[in-house]
């Protein structure tokens, strides 16, 4: 667990800029939200231009998450900018081998046209016509050459001055073998990922056999969660979202429509009260609005340190509205992974119950698309307000806001008893205790600790005497980094952290309770 919660570090940047992108993006859809012309009128085209700006703007940075991970992880790895260089010609080489090696008979939504990067097989000698793109492979293509680049990078790094090809460089050769070396494993990717494909189409079959059973709903939502959070909720959101899997719908005039978004926002630009589809959305606005919100407030709490607390408040105000104005499932989802995995898995199998449950209640509250689904922004307050007007709709927004109140206790009470029980000791007894007793050791011994404080990741040690302080005294188990500051020297334990500052407070009350009664005893 140590080196997971290091990944915190190496995707914290990114995941700011992913957290941005997604208030950007929200922001964008929200002006450009049909149900927003019910409320507020925006027919300035200035406006409207920055608005879309920001949609497609948010859209394109979550797009280039994976490529946000793997410049920070090379650069915080080395004081060196080659590997990060390495590491884009890697990256960029990866994908256009699997544009030339992967089979162009997979479904459109397996591919990506990241970067720009495409062929026009009318220009070129290979058989064939039309465009072709690279596979979309999500984070997985950051994780293969991040690896790829360290091994190349270290191996470079030992060549000697002697040898056939001495006039190359160490750079130069690291830059050809990451080139030999991307090359190859995206021509591997190329002949396994339609298996990946293959599998994944199975079960989606095997959903719209029957989408209106809630096991299968349960397995949609629990595989919509799984893929989002590896940058891969095309390849579930296309297909139920605007092809046949999803549904069909015909209508008065003879138009048929296929897939559960493209069928909603059909049925309401013609004033039709949705039966059934929509079902695909309705569970988001409990995540949205009731689940995050929960969770945020809950590991607030975790902050110890008045000062620090102080210092995230505005955030935390700040996420939990852009929450429930348009939605940030997908960056919390993140930190939740590396941060709280358990918690992580719970969430998504929570998520695949909703889906089951407002399908067996026959609920379902949908969402109006306009554009790309790149850019899409589902389930926010302000498609609720306007619903609230239809009293069609009455039934399924109480059941709705009543599963949603049930969420958010729910998410609540499980994130403050992850925090403050589970998150040490689940699997391997009394690991509080040995981590709690080298860091005591390592300070210096329990009276020399003046004030302990905790965040969602880190503990903080204070010391009477810092010159007692002595690392090499004892190995802390479990710990990625320690950094001193005027507040203290900070470990970075983890989700454990505020467990850990618990076990540290009692120890340390326990000893001025054992010193006070030792001195009452000397007195008398």
């Amino acid at each position: 667990m140590r080196r997971w919660h290091s990944f915190l570090e190496i995707v914290q940047f990114p995941l700011i800029t992913l957290f941005i992108s997604t208030i950007l993006m929200g922001i964008g859809g929200l002006i450009t939200n049909p149900n927003l012309a019910t409320l507020v009128t925006i027919n300035h085209r200035t406006v409207i231009v920055i608005a879309e700006l920001l949609r497609y703007f948010g859209g394109m940075m979550i797009a280039y998450f994976p490529l946000l991970i793997l410049i920070k992880a090379l650069s915080k790895r080395f004081d060196d900018s080659v590997p990060v260089y390495l590491g884009i010609i890697g990256y960029i080489l990866f994908h256009i081998s699997t544009m030339f090696f992967a089979p162009s008979n997979l479904p459109a939504y397996a591919y990506s046209n990241i970067m720009g990067i495409q062929v026009n097989l009318t220009q070129i000698t290979l058989e064939g016509t039309g465009v072709r793109y690279p596979l979309l492979v999500g984070i997985l293509g950051s994780i293969i050459i991040i690896n790829i680049t360290r091994y190349v990078y270290r191996r470079s790094r030992g060549l000697t001055g002697y040898g056939i090809l001495t006039f190359i460089d160490k750079d130069t050769w690291a830059a050809m073998t990451i080139m030999v070396f991307s090359t190859i494993a995206g021509v591997i990717v190329s002949y396994l990922w339609p298996y990946f494909i293959a599998f994944l189409l199975s079960i989606y079959r095997f959903i719209a056999m029957d989408i209106t059973n809630p096991i299968n709903l349960l397995i949609y939502g629990i595989s919509d969660r799984l893929l989002s959070v590896v940058g891969l909720a095309r390849l579930i959101r296309t297909p139920f979202w605007f092809t046949e899997l999803g549904g069909a719908w015909m209508d008065s005039l003879g138009n048929n429509y296929v897939g559960d978004v493209a069928i909603w926002t059909a049925q309401r630009a013609r004033g039709i009260v949705s039966l059934g589809f929509g079902r695909l959305i309705t569970p988001y606005y409990v995540l949205n609005i009731f689940a995050i919100p929960a969770f945020l407030i809950a590991t607030y709490q975790t902050f110890t340190d008045k000062l620090v607390k102080r210092k995230y408040r505005l955030f935390v105000v700040i996420a939990i509205v852009l929450s429930i104005l348009f939605g940030t499932l997908l960056p919390i989802e993140i930190f939740m992974v590396i941060v709280t995995p358990l918690l992580y898995f719970i969430h998504v199998l929570f998520s695949g119950i909703l889906f089951a449950l407002f399908e067996g209640l026959n609920v379902s509250i949908g969402y109006t698309f306009s554009g790309l689904e790149a850019v899409a922004t589902p389930a926010n307050i302000v498609d609720l307000l306007i619903f609230l007007r239809n009293p069609q709709m009455q039934r399924s927004l109480m059941m709705v806001l009543s599963v949603g109140v049930f969420t958010w206790i729910f998410y609540y009470f499980m994130t403050l008893t992850y925090f403050r029980k589970l998150a040490i000791d689940v699997l391997n007894i009394d690991e509080k205790h040995t981590k709690c007793d080298a860091i005591s050791e390592a300070i210096g011994g329990i009276d020399n600790i003046r004030m302990v404080h905790s965040t969602p990741v880190r503990l903080t040690v204070l010391p009477y005497d810092k010159s007692k302080v002595d690392f090499t005294r004892t190995h802390i188990t479990g710990l990625n980094k320690i950094v001193e500051s005027r507040a203290g020297y900070a470990f970075s334990f983890g989700a454990s952290s505020y467990m850990l500052r618990k076990e540290m407070i009692k120890r340390m009350m326990e000893y001025q309770k054992a010193l006070l009664e030792q001195n009452i005893n000397e007195t008398d």
